[in-house]
Order: structure tokens, then sequence, then C-alpha cells
């Protein structure tokens, strides 16, 4: 009897563990390998590819911060926000003092709309680790602000992002179009320059300094910012309109309707680009 009392419990014991989940080991060289190739199928655009590497990088080592992280990015870059945030979070879950993450957090909510949890991330960002990077919140934080058009905070948190990065163009541009919207024009057409300066290729900060010299009344300076813009993005509507806008000042109407034309075979119900079109018309 006993005996048979034996075999039951070793069997009871086996068809316990047999109904366990059996646990993936963890692996870091195979979760190291699985995040890679997530990120080769992303340059790619093979975005589902990406997502399921990283979803077998984080099997193999569930302490795989990263590979939490570039899976919010891609789902990011096709616009599922909360899923893109829930994975941000699962990567401050095993690295809490992870900035980057804080910052990609604030960017789900920016894209949603919510600007109050977006600012309160960024702000995380920044207080989380001292005599860090800051510059991508301290911006992020400037963009409310000019947002809501308290150019002076706005001001203040592009100056804090550039200490960081002296020469990031974006910072700069940004500081420059400020200065551009409180009518400090010389400052502005400084910081600009210096913002092409770093990145020659900067459409908006082209675009931003043809509106400075707009904004000081020099046509040609302007018209000539405007051409750059359209060189590197030709399908930036706004600098169509501005560029026509200035021709048609200096009374060259049939460059204006040529450019304002340019706009409206893009966005032909643009009531802007339309009223423009019949003013040239008209003249």
């Amino acid at each position: 009897m006993k005996q048979i009392f034996s075999y039951l419990l070793i069997l009871a014991s086996l068809v316990s563990c047999s109904q366990s989940p059996e646990k993936p080991k963890v692996d870091t060289a195979q979760s190291d390998s699985h995040y890679k190739l997530g990120i080769e199928f992303a340059q790619y655009s093979l975005y589902q590819n990406s997502l399921d590497e990283f979803d077998l990088a984080v099997k193999f080592n569930p302490n795989n911060f990263m590979a939490y992280d570039k899976k919010g990015l891609v789902l990011f870059g096709l616009k599922k926000y909360p899923e893109a945030r829930d994975s941000f979070n699962k990567a401050l879950a095993v690295k809490p003092d992870y900035v980057q993450a804080f910052v990609n957090v604030g960017m789900t909510y920016y894209m949603e709309g919510n600007k109050d949890d977006a600012g309160k991330s960024w702000e995380t960002a920044i207080a989380t680790k001292e005599d860090d990077n800051d510059s991508k919140a301290y911006n992020n934080l400037g963009n409310l602000f000019k947002d809501s058009k308290n150019y002076d905070q706005a001001a203040k948190y592009y100056n804090k992002a550039i200490q960081q990065e002296k020469r990031n163009s974006t910072y700069l541009n940004n500081l420059g179009d400020v200065f551009r919207l409180t009518g400090k024009l010389e400052e502005a057409e400084k910081i600009l320059q210096a913002s092409l300066d770093a990145n020659p290729k900067g459409m908006l900060t082209h675009f931003n300094l043809g509106m400075t010299y707009k904004d000081q009344n020099k046509p040609d300076q302007a018209a000539a910012s405007f051409q750059n813009s359209l060189a590197i993005n030709p399908y930036y509507l706004e600098a169509y309109y501005q560029w026509a806008d200035v021709m048609a000042g200096k009374g060259e109407n049939e460059k204006a309707g040529e450019l304002i034309q340019k706009a409206l075979k893009l966005a032909p119900e643009n009531e802007k680009y339309k009223s423009l079109l019949e003013k040239i018309t008209a003249s």
C-alpha cells in the first residue's frame, strides 16, 4: 500500500510540473540578436517584423529595456500612441532612470493633445538625473510654451537646451523663430543663420529666415530663403504661399501667380491660397 501511495505522490508531482508554465531561459545573446534584427527590419520599414523581433528580444531577456524602448518608437511611428507609451513604461519598469523613455512618454501624450501630462513627463526626465543631457526635454517644454504663445518662457527653455547642445540646429531654429515672433528681428536673423551654419539643409530654418526677412521688408532675401526651403522640401506649401505674397508685393504678379498655383495644385481647397490668387489676378 505504501508503494502505491508513493507512486501516486510522484505521479501527482509530475502532473503538477507538466501543468506549470515553463519560464523562458534568459539568453542575452539571443535577445541581442533579435534586438538587432528588430532595428534592421525597422530601417527597411518592415514594422510588423520589427515588432515581432523586439518581442522575442524581451522574451529571451526581460531586462532588455532598449528592446521595449525601440518597440515603443516603432509603435509611435505607426501612431499607436497608447501602445507605444505602454512599451516605454515597460522600459522604465526595468530601468527607472532611463531618461529618454520619459521624453518618449511625453511625446505620446503630446501627439494625443494631452499637453499637461506631456509637460509632466518632460519635467520628470529633467529631474531624474543630475548632470545629464536634458536638452530634448528642455526643447520640448519650450515648444509647449511656444504653443501657448508664452514666448518668454519658450525662449528660456530653448536657451537651456542650447546650453547643453550649442550647435543643435533644431534648438537654434526654435529660439530664432521665437525671437521673430516677438519682433526681435536682428536677434532672430543671427540665431537662424547660426542654425544654418550647423545644418545648411534645415528646411524650416530657411523658411523662418525667409519670414524674418519678410518682416524686415527685405523681399529679395526673403524670396531666396523661401526658394531654399522648397529646394529641400518641395511639398512645404506655406513656403509657396509666402514666396508668392512677397512677389506680389514687388509687383511681380506673373511669378506670384505661378507660385500660388503650385500650392493650390496640392491643396485646391485651401481658402487662404485661393484668396491670394484672387488678389493677384485682380491686380
